[in-house]
């Protein structure tokens, strides 16, 4: 657990408070996507929703699936807009400007949601909700990786998977203690605890400092000397600091001389694109292990025929497993790397829902409806180590000018996934529909197998390496599999030897 320089990450995380803290709150965003992602699923099961959203079929209050579909299907397309709009933003105001967009638009939307009574009226605030859900999402990860010191940034962009996780708990301790409530109250104020996230955001944005990387990039280098005092660096470290973000940036200034700005189209060229490739990737891990269908866990039990009470202790027994798989994942890349984990990750994943789908070949066996429910929540253990090491290597592998926008193109991407999953997954199991039960197993066993494949060949190992390393690698176009091991020529502040056996220390 030692990095560049010999020190202990805990010692990086002692010594940086102030970045620590900055990393909290720039994982905000995806404590606001768990708690949003699990509240729909949640207000399903809750009898006053039914009867304001629904409609009487056979004497009992029903939501179509197609209002279903379009609630989750359009939020994500919103999510989608608003994460392409967080590149261009995000390299035109800064990534602050993205945090003040985000917690205003979440407000509104979370205001609509809370007065609607129809639901074409639930499906504006959603709108409106899931552009904010996009355009936070993008900007924590962008800032994450810009401010976090080399030792701690792997960690510090993993940190999503647990604010994600949190964000699910939170929702279901506000909502589960209300399920057998009859009035409106039970639900609405479900919705209104969302107004506590973009009221921490903006109560705590003046005390966020600007990412240095984007005042480098808008050539403000006194400015920037200014923002890494703030972040807490001392004054014979801003030099080093500012000089290695100046140099990184003007290298790949240099290399794209040919090129005009900073464009969407520059991600899919030359080495760029295969950066983009390997986000793109990233961001797809959490809808290949189901998290859609994870986050329909409750209603999906509760269509299963399981009763509402051990749905709900199911719910939080799985969110429990997905906050402690975070934790250890965060030290656990600390000693095994991105890489590894990530593939652990899947390989897990691949078993879990194998078992559950050959549960649901026997829908008539009782035993076979707590399978499907147990490996249902232990997938929640599979978050942590194959989504948290992706989100880092996400956030590491883009290059310094185009990170704002290649990390727009994989939330973008993560969210069209997950429209296609959310449109899909209420025909799926709903039992007007086709009811499969457990069998949905099986689609995503095949999920993970196949991803798992791709991160073998594409999917390299980014620990411990600087932003200008890793431009070295790539622009030497080095193999997938030798990242680990490489020796970089490049020098940014201490040099990096490599013993025969590959391992990495400081010097």
């Amino acid at each position: 657990m030692e990095g560049k320089d010999g020190r202990s990450t805990w010692l990086e995380l002692r010594d940086h408070p102030r970045i620590v803290l900055l990393c909290l709150y720039a994982n905000i965003g995806a404590l606001m996507y768990g708690f949003d992602s699990l509240i729909l699923s949640l207000s399903l099961s809750m009898t006053a929703f039914l009867e304001t959203f629904g409609s009487l079929v056979d004497g009992a209050y029903v939501i179509p699936a197609y209002w279903q579909s379009l609630w989750n299907a359009i939020s994500q397309i919103a999510s989608m807009l608003g994460a392409t709009a967080a590149g261009p933003i995000q390299d035109r105001c800064g990534r602050r400007s993205a945090f003040l967009g985000a917690a205003c638009l979440s407000a509104a939307g979370i205001a609509i949601v809370f007065t609607a009574s129809t639901p074409g009226e639930f499906l504006a605030g959603k709108i409106v909700n899931g552009f904010a859900m996009g355009l936070i999402s993008t900007a924590g990860p962008t800032y994450v990786s810009e401010v976090a010191p080399l030792q701690i940034r792997g960690i510090a962009l993993s940190g999503s998977t647990f604010f994600f996780n949190l964000g699910c708990l939170i929702a279901a301790s506000v909502a589960l203690p209300r399920m057998s409530m009859s009035s409106d109250s039970s639900y609405k104020v479900l919705f209104a605890s969302g107004w506590v996230w973009p009221g921490i955001i903006l109560l705590l944005l003046p005390l966020v400092p600007e990412s240095p990387y984007y005042l480098v990039m808008k050539d403000r280098h006194d400015h920037a000397r200014h923002m890494l005092t703030r972040l807490g660096h001392t004054p014979n470290q801003t030099p080093t600091l500012l000089n290695a973000i100046i140099r990184t940036h003007e290298e790949e200034r240099r290399r794209r001389a040919q090129a005009r700005g900073t464009s969407f189209r520059e991600c899919f060229r030359g080495v760029d694109w295969r950066r983009t490739r390997i986000i793109l990737y990233c961001n797809a891990m959490a809808q290949v292990i189901g998290s859609s269908f994870i986050a329909n866990a409750p209603y999906f039990l509760l269509q299963a025929g399981m009763s509402s009470s051990r749905t709900g202790m199911m719910t939080e027994i799985g969110i429990a497993f997905g906050i402690a798989s975070a934790l250890i994942t965060a030290y656990a890349m600390t000693v095994c790397g991105r890489r590894s984990l990530v593939m652990f990750g899947l390989g897990l994943s691949t078993v879990l829902y194998t078992v559950m789908g050959v549960a649901g070949c026997f829908p008539g066996w009782p035993p076979a409806l707590w399978v499907v429910g147990i490996f249902l929540e232990l997938t929640w253990w599979v978050y942590g180590p194959a989504v948290g090491p992706a989100m880092a290597i996400a956030g590491e592998v883009s290059s310094v000018r185009l990170r704002a926008k290649s990390l727009a193109l994989g939330v973008t991407f993560n969210n069209l996934f997950a429209t296609v999953w959310n449109v899909i997954m209420p025909y799926l199991y709903n039992s007007d529909e086709a009811d499969l039960g457990g069998l949905i197993g099986w689609i995503f066993a095949g999920l993970g197998a196949l991803m798992l494949v791709v991160v073998v060949f594409e999917l390299p190992e980014t620990k411990g390496r600087t932003f200008e390393e890793l431009d070295e690698m790539f622009a030497a176009r080095v193999p997938t599999r030798k990242f680990r091991g490489y020796t970089c020529a490049t020098e940014v502040g201490v040099r990096r030897d490599v013993p025969k056996g590959g391992e990495e220390r400081g010097v």
